[in-house]
């Protein structure tokens, strides 16, 4: 014999979709304004044998074109900083791994999108005061915009 009503089990479950559906709107809102990026492990990683942890919060430079041989040394670089949303795993034996990210500095620069073909440099993080442990392999991830940033 069942102690619940039907009625009951069906508002609770419409509740629940109502509150997932609320979140999931949340979600869509909060990466409209982020774009995908591709983070890289440096070409002086010491090992691919281990996974790599970017945590959320990373600050990515503009280091200028990325099919210019010459982007350390000329000064073709935006006042341009992206910021990751996620953290993100790059896994054992990749080279790369894909994680939203957003502009957070104050450049003229307000977009970048694939067409601009720009390097970034890893920087630092955004969490100042609560500042996460920070690898050689991470100090030396690169990354690239896949889609707009806007």
């Amino acid at each position: 014999m069942r102690t619940g009503s039907a009625a009951g089990t069906r508002g609770h479950a419409g509740g629940r979709r109502a509150v997932v559906a609320f979140a999931a709107g949340l979600l869509l809102a909060a990466s409209a304004r982020a774009a995908t990026f591709e983070v890289c492990r440096g070409l002086g990683s010491a090992s691919t044998d281990d996974a790599l942890a970017i945590p959320a919060g990373s600050l990515y430079r503009d280091n200028g074109r990325a099919d210019d041989p010459l982007a350390a040394f000329t000064a073709d670089r935006w006042r341009l900083r992206l910021e990751t949303t996620f953290p993100v795993v790059i896994p054992a034996l990749q080279a790369c791994a894909r994680v939203q990210v957003r502009i957070t500095s104050d450049s003229s620069v307000k977009s970048v999108s694939v067409g601009d073909n720009r390097a970034f440099l890893y920087t630092g993080s955004s969490q100042v005061t609560d500042r996460p442990d920070e690898s050689e392999s991470l100090q030396s991830t690169r990354g690239r915009v896949i889609d707009q940033v806007p």
